[in-house]
């Protein structure tokens, strides 16, 4: 394989960054391992656990300012990272995760200005609901930087057909690689090696519903909340876990405690490391009601644990249906409250069996390794040409 050294852009690699820090993170060391020579550039608040890295990957870690991360640095910051990076080991590729930021504006910026390819991987922030959110000044941006730093891409990475989809509805026409998220497949420890979890059976009697993700409007956690209280879930129990963002968990709180749920619904924080791995390892299924996700991490995380899924059609989780290892709904109460009671209909057998079928699809098709043989493939085709990989469109 030829030598080529990628430079990735994204703006935090802490744990309550939600999904990208730790999928981009594990690219990297998969990219390392398989021979391509690495570095990363981010921003990270000093409080939070950082993913372990390769160690052959060069790190240039943005200090903040203020209580906030990415968004509190200078656009200088970034450019001037990459502007030392480049002089001491040349770049080939720059990757950068993310839009809308300032640094993201100054990842474009040193690529345009040193003529370097650009591949741009949006992370789902182009997708309809995200443009929407903060519309006017995601409008004001889109007017003054946006449109035109993608228009200077070289290429995009989308992790689904349907955020590829998304790009292409925006008008852009640069090959687009159609590349997943992928996970490290956990092993399965015995029923007695699971005691002991922050997050603990009920009485022996009851089954648990697990959210694990960003506590944040995009994820729809009030209708399942409502459909939760509708449906009067007696069995079960409602594990919601995650970091606040948005200040959006005092509107949970308070629409628990007026809908009477709060025997039903537990709120345990944001959970890291081993208490993240019980808390898979002690529930029945798995919830993501999300308005909208560019893939969704969590829901490969679940299936690697064996968890059947139920999520909406916001994410690009088809397959649960048509590999049978999940329920993948409407993203409206009316659709979540279907799903729940299809899952709550479901007998222990039946959801094992899904969870079976669900950590084999992942064995067969979301693991990094063979994840970082195609993005090698695709930087190798953008710097040297040749015939285009059947997974770029």
């Amino acid at each position: 394989m030829i030598k080529i050294k990628i430079e990735h852009c994204v703006p935090s690699l802490g744990e309550s960054g939600g999904g990208p820090p730790r999928s981009v993170s594990q690219l990297c060391n998969a990219l390392c391992k398989s021979g391509c020579s690495i570095g990363i550039v981010t921003a990270v608040n000093a409080n939070d656990p950082i993913v372990p890295l390769d160690v052959g990957i060069q790190l240039t870690k943005l200090e903040g300012r203020g209580t906030s991360f990415v968004d509190r640095l200078r656009a200088a910051d970034f450019g001037g990272a990459l502007d030392g990076v480049h002089r001491t080991n040349p770049i080939s590729v720059i990757h950068q995760h993310g839009v809308w930021l300032r640094s993201s504006h100054a990842v474009t910026s040193f690529a345009f200005k040193n003529n370097l390819p650009l591949v741009v991987a949006p992370r789902g922030m182009l997708e309809p609901w995200a443009i929407n959110n903060s519309k006017w000044k995601k409008k004001l941006a889109w007017t003054l930087y946006q449109k035109r730093d993608l228009q200077r891409a070289t290429a995009f990475h989308a992790t689904a057909e349907s955020e590829a989809e998304s790009i292409r509805r925006l008008g852009f026409k640069q090959p687009i690689a159609v590349i997943p998220n992928g996970v490290e497949l956990p092993q399965l420890p015995s029923a007695t090696e699971c005691e002991g979890s922050k997050v603990e059976k009920l009485k022996g009697d009851k089954k648990t519903a697990l959210f694990l993700s960003r506590i944040n409007p995009k994820k729809g956690l009030p209708m399942l909340l409502d459909a939760w209280k509708k449906l009067g879930s007696k069995g079960w129990r409602l594990v919601i876990a995650g970091n606040d963002d948005s200040d959006h968990l005092p509107v949970l709180e308070r629409q628990i405690a007026e809908l009477g749920l709060s025997d039903q619904v537990e709120l345990v924080g944001p959970l890291f490391g081993d208490a993240k791995e019980k808390a898979y390892l002690n529930a029945d299924l798995f919830v993501l009601p999300s308005y909208s996700e560019n893939f969704g991490i969590v829901v490969t995380e679940a299936l690697g644990y064996q968890l059947p899924v139920l999520t909406t059609t916001g994410c690009p989780w088809q397959e649960l249906e048509t590999e049978r290892c999940g329920w993948w709904v409407e993203p409206t109460p009316e659709g979540i409250e279907s799903g729940l009671l299809r899952a709550f209909a479901a007998t222990d057998g039946e959801r094992k069996e899904m969870g079976v079928r669900g950590r084999q699809l992942v064995a067969e098709k979301y693991l990094w390794p063979a994840i970082a043989v195609n993005m090698s493939e695709f930087y190798e085709w953008l710097l040297y040409g040749g015939d285009k990989p059947d997974f770029v469109v």
